[in-house]
């Protein structure tokens, strides 16, 4: 075994304003998979507040052999920074890393970062195992290493297909307690087959679409189930692809008598792949928050994103998971190619038509590798540089990364600023529906309360997190005959 004892490090970039919400999946997968194969693993997350003084005492600690290292294409340089650090008081650790980051720019990564010893190329469970048991460097896909000085790459490895044969995560050495929320994600498919020209995914998971079966999946909600988790995320970009894998999902649920769960799709769910009888099933047996992907309010706009969707059909899943009572929000992207003011006042109109739990109007980041970057680089349209707004946290929701002749750098400001206030609106609109039922108290704050200092509250203090959550959650235990849209 040429590596037999792996630290896995999660770096404190990624940062939700309610702090570390749930243990990282991606650590998770490689976690359970190298440990299952023999391989001594240990973690440390450092987004539950650890310093390098921390980390210090763990590698000394634990004294590893290879560290490997999760890298995001958001704030990469202070992720590189950070390999260098431990580099520098280990040069004799060699360091390896994966994620989004790495899956898409490749090469460059080790050539920007020459601290880095390794590189693992989208899914990480088998190359970084053969890297770990010893398998010539040139035999293993998926693996960038140094060679005389350049970086070679042996090509893609083939996708897992069966992924039933990959173990779930079960984070036996995170610090699970320490999270905010009691819920697990749960990654039922991986891949994404669409085109959206916006969206970095395909490249870093691919676009072959593969599921876990129904049996499997439950399988994992059980796992967790029995230790007392009624809470769980799918994170899938894809969880509802195939209707007849959620009919079955929701079956095996009821067969296995799991009740009091609160299920959600928070990362969004495509409208043309739910209808009102699926929906109703799924709410039937826990599903309680749908995000849908609308992009954009008009059929103009989606086609020029390359989203597949027609408007009609969104309008019509978001009426259903309404009526349905589901917390529904809805994700808007504001500037891309060829959208004007009046493409943005639909988007404005259509979250505003309905009684949705919320609305996020997000600042279109142009990432490497995608058709939008590509598009916006040849037609000279950046208004500041990749390498400055991929490292500046503020850019991604304030400052207009590029113009387009339909929205000049102004506009784009004021856009994004007036959407904030279409934003708040709405979420008040959501909390006076929410607290009605508390009466004098719940209207006081329904009211009066300004949202920011709600959302400082949340991030200044986890019993206030904590609290949120829970009303939240109780709320959406009503029955479904109960439920007004």
């Amino acid at each position: 075994m040429k590596y037999g004892k792996v630290l896995l490090i999660n770096p404190a970039v990624l940062k939700s304003y309610m702090g570390p919400i749930r243990p990282p999946s991606g650590l998770g997968y490689l976690e359970q998979y190298l440990e299952n194969n023999g391989i001594n693993i240990d973690i440390i997350d450092m987004s539950l507040g650890y310093s390098l003084r921390h980390l210090w005492k763990k590698i000394e600690k634990f004294r590893p052999d290879l560290i490997c290292v999760t890298i995001w294409t958001y704030r990469y340089k202070d992720t590189y920074e950070f390999i260098g650090r431990i580099k520098e008081r280990y040069p004799n650790v060699d360091i390896a890393v994966g994620g989004p980051h790495v899956s898409t720019l490749r090469k460059n990564v080790l050539e920007d970062c020459k601290d880095i010893d390794y590189g693992v190329v989208l899914e990480g469970e088998e190359t970084l195992f053969e890297l770990c048991r010893g398998r010539k460097l040139e035999e293993i896909k998926g693996l960038l290493y140094w060679e005389k000085g350049e970086v070679r790459y042996e090509g893609d490895r083939d996708f897992l297909n069966n992924l039933d044969s990959v173990p779930f995560p079960k984070y036996k050495k995170f610090e699970i307690d320490k999270y905010i929320l009691k819920e697990m994600l749960i990654i039922s498919s991986r891949g994404c087959p669409f085109d959206c020209i916006y969206c970095p995914v395909k490249l870093a998971i691919g676009q072959k679409l593969r599921i876990r079966s129904a049996g499997n999946i439950v399988d994992e909600l059980e796992y967790w189930y029995n230790k007392k988790y009624r809470k769980f995320n799918f994170g899938d970009d894809n969880f509802s692809f195939f209707k007849d894998r959620v009919y079955d999902i929701c079956d095996e649920i009821e067969k296995r008598n799991l009740k009091g769960l609160d299920l959600r799709c928070g990362n969004g769910v495509r409208a043309d792949r739910v209808d009102k009888p699926l929906l109703k099933r799924m709410r039937e047996i826990g599903f309680s928050y749908l995000g849908f992907g609308v992009e954009a309010g008009n059929n103009r706009i989606l086609k020029n994103i390359k989203k597949g969707e027609r408007i009609e059909k969104i309008e019509e899943a978001i009426k259903n998971a309404c009526e349905l009572g589901y917390d529904v929000t809805l994700f808007f992207l504001a500037g891309s190619p060829g959208e004007t003011l009046s493409d943005i006042a639909d988007s404005v109109k259509l979250a505003q038509k309905y009684p949705i739990f919320d609305a996020r109007f997000y600042n279109i980041i142009p990432y490497p590798g995608t058709e939008l970057f590509e598009w916006i680089k040849k037609r000279r349209l950046f208004v500041r540089q990749p390498q400055d707004y991929l490292n500046d946290a503020v850019a991604f929701s304030r400052k207009p990364l590029f113009k387009t002749p339909e929205l000049s750098v102004k506009e784009r400001v004021n856009v994004l600023r007036q959407l904030k206030r279409v934003e708040n609106k709405i979420l008040r609109k959501n909390l006076k529906r929410k607290l009605k039922q508390y009466g004098f108290l719940g209207r006081m704050a329904a009211n009066f309360v300004p949202i920011e200092f709600m959302h400082y509250l949340i991030r200044q203090n986890k019993f206030i997190r904590r609290i949120s959550e829970k009303i939240r959650y109780d709320l959406n235990q009503r029955p479904l005959d109960n439920i007004e849209c």
